[in-house]
């Protein structure tokens, strides 16, 4: 289909888009109904970042903040405007730490073991 230098969107990208949205759905409309979020902006950024993040990482959005987010949302019903400014808060946050070296920093100190725990988890 369509294919640039170490990134290529085939059937086998479709087919793991469509797996996504198994997971991905059913998480932001619980955040939706928890949170009172404004669904259609929700889904349009979402959709915006997925894109944003394969172009740019050539890779897809990885879902493990997603859950961790929305098991937070959805059990402390927690109000939009919050959950807006905890993102606000992480994304400024993580891109201060990779614009500064202080996450591959982290990266080093932390064993390869509890990452793996982490995402098994």
């Amino acid at each position: 289909m369509w294919k640039q230098k170490d990134f290529a969107f085939n059937r086998n990208e479709i087919a793991g888009a469509f797996g996504d949205i198994g997971t991905d759905f059913p998480i932001l409309i619980a955040m939706v109904l928890a949170a009172g979020l404004h669904a259609p902006s929700v889904f349009i950024v979402f959709g915006c970042m997925q894109i944003l993040t394969g172009i740019i990482y050539k890779r897809p959005m990885p879902i493990q903040p997603l859950k961790a987010m929305a098991t937070i949302v959805i059990t402390g019903k927690i109000a939009g405007p919050i959950v807006l400014g905890g993102g606000l808060s992480i994304g400024i946050l993580m891109l201060f730490f990779s614009t500064t070296g202080i996450l591959e920093k982290i990266a080093k100190l932390v064993p390869k073991s509890v990452v793996r725990g982490l995402q098994l988890g």
